[in-house]
């Protein structure tokens, strides 16, 4: 087959071809008829080749990177059918290979792959697109909706047509072939194209013309003998060897090609004033999508899965999704905090504080000799603020978020069953992996191979006696991380106490202990930026290291671990002030300095609650301002080089692409991991800073628009493989939601006043107030006691007999113990938080117990589908013709029943295998036992039972 018939320029129609370049020929939905659409392209450089042509002529077993080009080019044109042509760069130093592949090769891969195509039009009373048997309710949400609806034009329908498995024995796919879109070439959208195509580049051979010779079956450096490879077929051998040998993964690697990649449709600037229907795919995104002018509105989702595939669609309706669920915590916070500034002068504890029981009470030193004694109303400014966060209406907050965090995965999981229903995911089945490069070279290094259980052929192996050492090096790696993290703890620490020090000697001590949290919050938000950085590069070396056979499970480790690393990094602050922070303090005299190892940092009398609010606001809204900005100078800066390069030059489109960053299947890890920290934030400590899931719903329209804009125009156009879910990530966020209810419950009862304050107005008010309860929660120390044990601080007031401190010890030594009222709180604590946490779960069982994972309406059309599916195959004669070859190449030995060895049970017994692909009822012509091999024509699902709908032959006409 010729490598020239793919003219993609029309020489001889200056018209047409400025009719092309406004719409866009390049992966276009209307291409013009006189061009063939470009499937995807092949960038090799020549620069190295002469030297590794050089290097190969000493080895004659061993193939150079033009000869691998060449063998595998053939094998694509001659045994795959695709039309290639290539064409030079400006400089003659890269060259392109635009792929086209012809209808009828797509057609019989999307056979193999097992696709769905259209089977049936959607009558449009099956839609349900009535409003007037609709709900009050639903009405309602959809006059919500309707201003941050998009421009219809932009919403492609994915739900025109039922769609079935393609089989080209089922006759109700042909007419679609050209009513769907109006011609055969059109059938398959751009992504889908691409798709395939990816599929069959992955999946093709380079080992020559089809003689069975494999000149390149080892790794450069690891060179033996040629092994022979099985023929390239249409059969499962077929598959075996191109899991063995894909093709274009390894040709990368092996730096015979550069990258591989689908074209991205042509953006031309000033897209305002351009009506839709005159903007390709990429425009339409770019101006109604990939723009702060409208981060408001609904995402085209139909559009983006069109244009990059579902495994990408699918993050962006997650994003989607989460912020249309942040908006009611977004509001109840917002009236929390509101109602917390309002009443902050009417709480009597900060009154106290502030008023003249705080001016003469004097606190003792927060650490041996050198620190100060300080007055209680030094915390005035520090307790009006812990009382905005830490009030009454908390705990109702505390609650409604538990609750919410789990809401969310359970509607999600509803979201993800309609999306998996419109974008045909539902029964979707990832095909059988390649093996990874890297790991096929490092198992030829040590010259092992394998039975592969499922495709039965041999395969690079590493045992794993040889994996563990590797899997110990990450175990170690990780806790020094951890260590790292710890060491950061300790010089805030140490900093905080310092400072407290050097303020309480200035005017500004009034205002030290916020001075002192926001600052050291900063330097915690510096360091853990600092080591996110590393911690990803370490990530990616242990991953490397544990040699994973397949990418899925590389990308799996890979998201774990940085996951981790991040989790610990960002929220081990927060965890040590919630949870450790003054929990195991000693009374004074015995806390220590704070460069020794017996040193107990204290709490603020107005308790560590305002402490962790400000460390979550800083480190959450840091981080996220920090990456936005980072993010939009980067994305300016390229857009300006972008601008003004297209603008000196006149560039193809493939030269454009072929200077962006690669699309890598980690490229989404980064994306992920980012909001499923943010989501940490808002569920674990939520109750300490309210206003988190506002500050989050702000952050992600702008972060949402950002990804948009670094997709388009930053990164190539990513081959659109398909997904059913977002893989790992729903794991880690069901777990994380699971985590945030205890996280929850443990930061009222042990950070918060909410026990302390209950338990003061049973146990001393009578249920009447809080007068009192600051003296309450406050206990004495002597002064004498500091010259007993040698630790008197400087600067003692005259006449002072004895200082308070923030606990419920005796007054009296030499032990002073803890009081009664100390081990009661502690037991309403432990009691708050197993009520807390069954309570919540009970709730959720009977959420999950009462609300579907799929919605009704999608069942009952998953059923259907079901139904026509079956129908359609039942339906077609193939099915009688292989029942009659079946039946008559049974063979039947004749019974001779006068013979004397003739046996009456046994001529009962006579068995013939049939085999056949689709339960049938047969009734045999003899009487003769079958033993039928039954196989379903349809793939089972993995999903619950409901996807599980069989069809009776009976009940088919």
């Amino acid at each position: 087959m010729s490598t020239h018939n793919l003219r993609y320029t029309d020489e001889n129609s200056n018209s047409i071809n400025r009719r092309r370049r406004r719409q866009s020929t390049l992966n276009s939905s209307n291409p013009v008829t006189d061009s063939l659409p470009i499937d995807c392209i092949l960038v090799c450089s020549h620069n190295d080749d002469k030297k590794n042509d050089n290097e190969q002529n000493n080895n004659r077993n061993k193939m150079s990177r033009s000869e691998r080009r060449q063998r595998f080019e053939n094998h694509l044109t001659n045994k795959q059918g695709l039309k290639l042509e290539r064409v030079k760069s400006i400089t003659d130093r890269i060259e392109y290979v635009k792929i086209h592949t012809p209808f009828e090769i797509l057609l019989l891969t999307a056979e193999k792959i097992r696709m769905k195509l259209p089977i049936e039009k959607i009558v449009a009373k099956e839609l349900g697109t009535s409003t007037h048997n609709a709900s009050c309710w639903h009405r309602f949400t959809e006059w919500l909706k309707k201003p941050f609806r998009l421009d219809p034009s932009l919403i492609r329908d994915d739900i025109d047509y039922y769609t079935a498995v393609y089989s080209p024995n089922i006759k109700k796919f042909t007419p679609f072939f050209k009513e769907l879109r109006g011609s055969k070439e059109l059938y398959f959208t751009p992504s889908e194209r691409s798709l395939l195509t990816y599929e069959l580049l992955s999946r093709a051979h380079f080992d020559g013309d089809g003689d069975g010779n494999d000149y390149d079956d080892d790794d450069d450096d690891n060179p033996q003998e040629p092994v022979a490879r099985r023929p390239v077929i249409n059969t499962v051998d077929g598959l075996r060897s191109g899991l063995k040998r894909p093709g274009i993964a390894r040709l990368i690697t092996k730096k015979a090609y550069d990258c591989c990649f689908p074209l991205h449709e042509p953006l031309r600037d000033n897209l305002t004033n351009i009506d839709n229907t005159d903007l390709n795919d990429r425009e339409k995104l770019q101006k109604h999508w990939a723009t702060m002018r409208q981060c408001l509105k609904f995402q085209p989702l139909s559009l983006i899965r069109s244009y990059m595939g579902e495994k990408i669609a699918f993050y962006f309706a997650l994003c989607g999704f989460y912020n249309l669920m942040l908006i009611p915590p977004s509001l109840v916070g917002l009236i929390i905090f509101i109602y917390g500034a309002a009443s902050v002068a009417t709480d009597q504890p900060t009154s106290d504080i502030c008023g003249s029981y705080g001016e003469s009470t004097y606190m003792c030193p927060r650490c041996d000799k050198t620190c100060p004694f300080w007055k209680l109303s030094d915390s005035c400014v520090y307790s009006k603020v812990s009382y905005v966060f830490d009030n009454t209406a908390t705990v109702v907050f505390a609650v409604l978020m538990s609750l919410w965090a789990r809401w969310f995965i359970e509607f999600w999981k509803r979201r993800e069953a309609t999306l998996q229903y419109h974008w045909d995911s539902i029964d979707f089945e990832e095909n059988l992996e390649p093996i990874r490069p890297e790991f096929e070279r490092e198992a030829q290094k040590k010259g092992e191979k394998n039975i592969n259980p499922i495709t039965n052929s041999k395969e690079p192996f590493i045992p794993m006696n040889k994996r563990v050492p590797f899997f110990l090096i990450a175990t170690l790696v990780v806790l020094f991380t951890m260590a790292i993290v710890c060491t950061t703890l300790f010089a805030t620490i140490v900093y905080r106490v310092q400072m407290d020090y050097i303020l309480k000697q200035t005017s500004a001590k009034e205002y030290s202990s916020i001075i002192i949290t926001v600052t050291s919050a900063v330097m915690n938000l510096i360091c853990s930026l600092i080591l996110s950085q590393f911690y990803y590069w370490v990530a990616r070396r242990l991953t490397d290291l544990e040699l994973h056979k397949y990418q899925s499970k590389y990308d799996d480790s890979l998201a774990i671990k940085i996951y981790l690393f991040q989790f610990v990094n960002f929220y081990s602050s927060l965890f040590y002030i919630a949870f450790f922070k003054g929990r195991f303090d000693e009374y004074p005299s015995k806390y220590g300095e704070p460069s020794s190892k017996d040193f107990t940092e204290q709490c603020d009398p107005a308790g560590c609650f305002v402490e962790l609010s400000i460390q979550f606001l800083i480190i959450m809204t840091g981080k996220q301002i920090i990456n936005n900005l980072m993010e939009f100078l980067f994305a300016m800066c390229g857009a300006c080089v972008c601008r003004n390069r297209d603008k000196n030059t006149k560039i193809e489109q493939w030269e454009i692409d072929k200077d962006l960053n690669n699309f890598e299947s980690t490229t989404l890890i980064d994306e992920y991991l980012e909001l499923v920290i943010q989501f940490g934030f808002v569920t674990l400590f939520v109750v300490a800073f309210p206003l988190a899931p506002l500050f989050a719903l702000i952050n992600n329209l702008i972060e949402v628009r950002l990804d948009a804009w670094k997709f388009l125009s930053k990164y190539k156009r990513p081959i659109p493989h398909k997904a059913s879910d977002i893989g790992i990530w729903s794991d880690i966020i069901s777990a994380v939601s699971f985590l945030a209810v205890l996280t929850n419950a443990v930061v009222i009862a042990w950070t918060s006043d909410f026990i302390p304050q209950m338990a003061y107005r049973a146990l001393q008010s009578g249920g009447t107030g809080l007068s009192g309860y600051v003296n309450w929660t406050l206990s004495s120390f002597p002064i004498a006691d500091y010259n007993q044990t040698g630790t008197m601080p400087s600067g003692a007031p005259s006449g002072l007999t004895y200082c308070r401190y923030r606990d419920f010890r005796e007054s009296t030594g030499p032990s002073y113990s803890h009081t009664s009222v100390y081990w009661n709180i502690t037991a309403a604590r432990l009691v708050f938080i197993i009520l807390f946490e069954h309570i919540i779960f009970i709730f959720i069982y009977l959420m999950q117990w009462l609300v579907p994972d799929v919605p009704k309406t999608i069942q009952d059309k998953i059923a259907h589908e079901r139904y026509i599916d079956q129908h359609e195959r039942w339906a077609s004669k193939t099915y009688e013709e292989n029942i009659q070859r079946s039946i008559h190449s049974s063979q039947v030995t004749p019974i001779n029943v006068n013979s004397p060895n003739y046996d009456t049970k046994s001529s009962l017994n006579i068995k013939s295998s049939i085999n056949i692909k689709s339960p049938v009822n047969i009734k045999s012509p003899v009487n003769v036992k079958s033993s039928v091999n039954v196989k379903s024509p349809t793939r089972q699902s993995k999903q619950k039972t409901i996807f599980q709908t069989r069809v009776s032959p009976a009940d088919i006409p």
